[in-house]
């Protein structure tokens, strides 16, 4: 099977996007219990996809940024549009927005699309402000060495989008790098959680292959002052 890029494969996926999987739904898990209360809090959700995580949270101001613009106009033509929130079309590893301008960082499910992760760690470091926290998700590097791809349905057929594995390591030396300092490392692995995913496609089997396979790595950071 022959990966798609970013930018064609999340346009193809937009129109069905909405529905959770078993990742997202771990990775949600994750970054809801690593978030703090985000009242009063300037929120960016750098990658955000069609924008359905900025809503509801209660912060001051969200904005959300993603390459895709279908992806975008997916989201408002499924949730309508929200006056607390913006969003615009840009890249991760050129966001356009000031230095400093977020209590909040997300980037979730986006870096392993891009060959090397330090450019976006270094747009996340010059978008936090001093003191913010910035929490970053990936596709765990176990997943991929067990056979699992970046994976969407459109038309019947299975399609695969581009991923880059980044190791810890490589997650740690970026953030670094980019004046974040390291505060928690999480991981998310298949249990009974998403046990009801595998049961809906009966995919039994599968579900007792995979138990206890680390899906999702979930990184917080601290943006020095």
């Amino acid at each position: 099977m022959t990966a798609l890029s970013p930018s064609e494969g999340y346009r193809l996926w937009a129109p069905t996007y909405g529905s959770e999987t078993a990742i997202s739904h771990l990775e949600q898990q994750l970054v809801t219990d690593m978030t703090p209360p985000l009242a009063g809090l300037r929120l960016l959700d750098a990658g955000c996809g069609t924008g359905r995580r900025l809503r509801g949270t209660g912060a001051a101001r969200a904005t959300g940024v993603d390459l895709c613009p279908e992806m975008l106009d997916a989201g408002l033509r499924e949730m309508g549009r929200d006056p607390a929130i913006e969003t615009m079309v840009g890249d991760v590893r050129a966001l356009p927005l000031p230095d400093r301008s977020f209590d909040m960082v997300w980037c979730r499910l986006v870096i392993g699309h891009l060959p090397d992760c330090a450019p976006a760690y270094a747009e996340l470091g010059r978008v936090a402000d001093a003191g913010a926290l910035v929490i970053v998700t990936d596709f765990h590097p176990a997943a991929w060495a067990a056979g699992h791809r970046r994976t969407f349905r459109h038309h019947g057929q299975v399609e695969e989008i581009e991923h880059h594995v980044h190791e810890l390591s490589d997650h740690l030396a970026a953030a670094e790098a980019a004046g974040l300092t390291s505060v928690a490392v999480r991981e998310a692995a298949i249990g009974p959680d998403v046990y009801d995913f595998y049961d809906k496609s009966g995919r039994f089997v599968l579900y007792a292959a995979d138990y206890g396979l680390p899906v999702v790595l979930a990184l917080a950071f601290r943006r020095e002052g």
